[in-house]
């Protein structure tokens, strides 16, 4: 007898008003709270063509016809929130966050994305049965991006024959928000006293991604730094 498991559906984990949100970047955590929401979609968003036993020839972006990135906020006062399936079972979306940063390598050496039928990229991918075109999404795949930080994708197809079309189908949530500096309630977020969601940015290996010069002005060094005493603390 087959069991099957029900996966928890993305939409449950996108913010609402109100919600409390910190980001963990390399200079230390950003806390915010949602104003409001909005929802939007990338669908579909092809990859192209990806030979047998081959990857993409250049990491893609995301990108409209006028280079402009769908992942990335345009202006300093939203935030991004997104998740995303594959429509090819069997292709392997490898990606950099940010751009040139490749994540999810196991191995303290550069993991290749290029392969043979006997040494193929097997470590740290999202294929098409992870996460199907029309979801559910595996909650592996969220993203959460702000202005001037984006990811890049890539696709290696592991079968001996070509993929014709290899599509993503993004579901984002775009948020306003405001900046928390009061240090009781960024002390109460980070310490899980209060509800809110906790997220690094990006991965740890080997390190989370550097939070823009805009917003960690905006944030201040000083509550950056109290924000990594606190994690230091715990309490």
């Amino acid at each position: 007898m087959q069991i099957s498991l029900l996966k928890e559906s993305h939409e449950n984990l996108f913010l609402r008003e109100g919600y409390l949100l910190a980001l963990k970047f390399q200079q230390g955590y950003a806390c915010f709270r949602i104003l409001g929401w909005e929802p939007s979609n990338v669908k579909p968003y092809s990859l192209g063509a990806v030979t047998a036993l081959s990857n993409l020839a250049a990491w893609n972006e995301v990108v409209d016809a006028g280079n402009r990135r769908y992942l990335m906020p345009p202006e300093e006062y939203w935030i991004y929130h997104a998740f995303y399936g594959v429509n090819k079972p069997k292709a392997r979306i490898f990606f950099q966050y940010p751009t040139r940063q490749d994540r999810w390598n196991l191995v303290a050496v550069q993991r290749a994305i290029t392969g043979t039928a006997a040494v193929a990229p097997d470590v740290g991918y999202i294929d098409g049965e992870m996460s199907p075109f029309d979801g559910p999404f595996a909650l592996k795949s969220q993203l959460f991006t702000v202005h001037e930080l984006y990811p890049a994708f890539n696709c290696y197809n592991p079968l001996n024959d070509a993929m014709d079309n290899v599509m993503l189908n993004f579901e984002l949530m775009r948020y306003s928000y405001l900046i928390i500096k009061n240090r009781d309630l960024i002390r109460d977020i980070l310490t899980l006293k209060r509800p809110g969601r906790l997220h690094t940015v990006a991965g740890i290996d080997p390190s989370p991604a550097r939070m823009p010069d805009w917003l960690s002005g905006l944030v201040g060094k000083e509550l950056l730094e109290y924000s990594k005493t606190v994690i230091e603390e715990g309490a």
